[in-house]
């Protein structure tokens, strides 16, 4: 089985006291710190950059989890890479060029994920498989706050994990990700889950410990 991880979306955090919300979550030793990228193009929203994912970089041990949800990626990856970013996740939509993005990451020596919106076919990433260290599924809609989880994404998760089969790719989900839902999440499939407004929505160490409970993290 593959390694189960939180990665909480620092998107819906109180920037203004980040710095003791990220000792909390280093605290609760939360895996992975998701870091959403918005151009305003790709989606409507405008979000985080190089400079955040340096200062993000700068002020905790946990690796960054960056989503990139921009037109052309490929002309930000190595300015990303630069910062700091430890895994990219590129949207399979966002760019005519997703191979060589792939690879770019992979030369780099970083981990390489792709994104599926909930629109899209799982057979559109059948080819760069063997470049992918690991596949993110949305569950809602990208870069709209406060959305129902989509429970059409559930046979998604599990066509997904049909398609990676032994390859070692984590499957990740994202999108009104709690307690409840991380565990349909974890039984179709997803072994990595992004969660914003429900950990930073109220008692933060309350809610990370409730979704480590149901993922078994402990």
């Amino acid at each position: 089985m593959k390694e189960i991880k939180l990665s909480p979306s620092i998107f819906a955090a109180d920037i203004v006291n980040l710095k003791e919300l990220l000792a909390v979550l280093e605290k609760n030793n939360v895996d992975l710190l998701h870091v959403d990228v918005m151009d305003g193009s790709f989606v409507n929203r405008l979000a985080f950059g190089g400079d955040h994912i340096r200062m993000l970089k700068k002020s905790t041990h946990i690796p960054l989890d960056v989503h990139m949800m921009v037109v052309h990626p490929e002309r930000y990856i190595e300015s990303f890479i630069d910062a700091g970013a430890d895994i990219i996740t590129v949207h399979q939509e966002s760019t005519a060029m997703l191979y060589h993005c792939l690879q770019l990451i992979r030369n780099r020596g970083k981990k390489a994920g792709v994104v599926l919106s909930p629109a899209t076919c799982t057979a559109t990433i059948e080819y760069v498989l063997d470049l992918v260290d690991m596949v993110l599924i949305m569950t809602v809609n990208p870069g709209d706050g406060k959305q129902t989880f989509l429970q059409e994404m559930l046979p998604k998760i599990r066509a997904v994990k049909i398609m990676v089969g032994d390859k070692k790719i984590d499957i990740e989900v994202d999108g009104s990700i709690d307690d409840k839902t991380a565990a349909l999440c974890l039984k179709a499939g997803a072994n990595v889950f992004v969660s914003g407004g429900y950990v930073f929505g109220n008692e933060i160490e309350d809610r990370i410990q409730k979704l480590q409970k149901v993922l078994g993290l402990h």
